[in-house]
């Protein structure tokens, strides 16, 4: 009976696009896999398809982007920026919404085994990084770096955290509170390092509680500001956040930019039309999509990168929120 190309990936513990690219010698295959594949290829006498192989050879023009959710405006920026440059260069989109669902994740994988993507691009924390590296596809991470030898495109997060303790000491604040998102993301690490290290020089102690970014416990944010009239610095590491907390300190009767100051973290549109208007740190959202698709192309063609991490440079922009009336 003939072996099919599925039955050498299940003896071979391995995925079906993983097989493909070891009998075409198309793309990376790790060396003990590729002997695991050979082994049983020449045991069985398997003969490949040649119209499947010639078809193996085309790209699809397709890239998969996983995302964890549609609902936070920063993930609407970013596909934004992804799928314009992906159109530019001729490639189409294939969305995959996980909403951080470890299942969910690995029925994309298998979907990536049996449909050809040319890479991927994951603009989320994710599980299951040893298993979708096993696809042996290129992939690219955006906001969060998954393994080392995976590329990724970030922002500065510890020079924002820095820019943002600046900016509400010069304001004049004393008694500092930062609301920030859950503490396993690096972008909420590295924020709340580069905003502590600059409090401590200062000898200013703070106090941090941690929020999910999609639904945060308002009541919470609202019930600390009220009993604690003393926080006078607020630093959020999200626009959202800040969006939040404004909207809590209106209602409190508390005067953004005169009596209380605070810097949120993003730069969306959101954060200008809100009023007071927020000072926030800038990323150039749209941008880190655009440098992904064209990081992901350069390995789809088999091209160097010059950076494994690249980390884009962020800004402070001042708005009411910190500015005397």
């Amino acid at each position: 009976m003939k072996i099919t190309i599925r039955e050498i990936a299940k003896e071979a513990n391995v995925s079906v696009a993983t097989v493909s690219r070891c009998i075409n010698n198309k793309g990376y295959v790790h060396e003990e896999t590729k002997k695991i594949i050979d082994d049983i290829v020449k045991k069985s006498g398997y003969v490949p398809n040649q119209l499947a192989r010639l078809l193996l050879k085309r790209r699809s023009n397709i890239i998969g982007v996983i995302i964890p959710h549609t609902v936070a405006p920063f993930i609407a920026e970013l596909i934004d920026g992804i799928e314009n440059e992906a159109i530019a260069n001729g490639l189409k989109v294939m969305l995959c919404i996980t909403n951080n669902d470890i299942e969910r994740e690995l029925d994309y994988i298998k979907v990536f085994e049996d449909y050809v993507i040319d890479g991927l691009i994951i603009c989320s924390n994710f599980f299951n990084v040893d298993k979708v590296m096993n696809l042996n596809i290129p992939i690219v991470s955006i906001d969060h770096i998954l393994d080392p030898s995976i590329p990724s495109i970030t922002t500065d997060n510890i020079e924002g955290g820095r820019l943002a303790a600046e900016k509400l000491i010069e304001c004049g604040a004393k008694n500092f509170v930062l609301f920030r998102g859950p503490s396993f993301l690096i972008t909420t690490s590295e924020r709340t390092l580069g905003f502590t290290n600059v409090l401590k020089k200062h000898n200013i102690s703070w106090e941090f509680y941690d929020f999910d970014l999609v639904v945060p416990d308002s009541n919470f944010i609202y019930n600390y500001l009220l009993n604690n009239p003393q926080i006078d610095g607020i630093f959020t590491t999200s626009d959202t956040l800040g969006v939040i907390v404004t909207g809590i300190l209106n209602k409190l009767g508390r005067k953004l930019g005169e009596d209380i100051f605070l810097v949120s973290f993003d730069g969306l549109a959101i954060s200008r039309w809100i009023y007071p208007a927020l000072t926030t740190i800038n990323q150039p959202i749209q941008y880190m999509g655009v440098e992904a698709v064209n990081t992901l192309l350069k390995l789809i063609e088999g091209k160097e990168i010059l950076e494994q991490h690249r980390i884009i440079k962020i800004s402070l922009k001042e708005r009411d929120s910190t500015k005397h009336k």
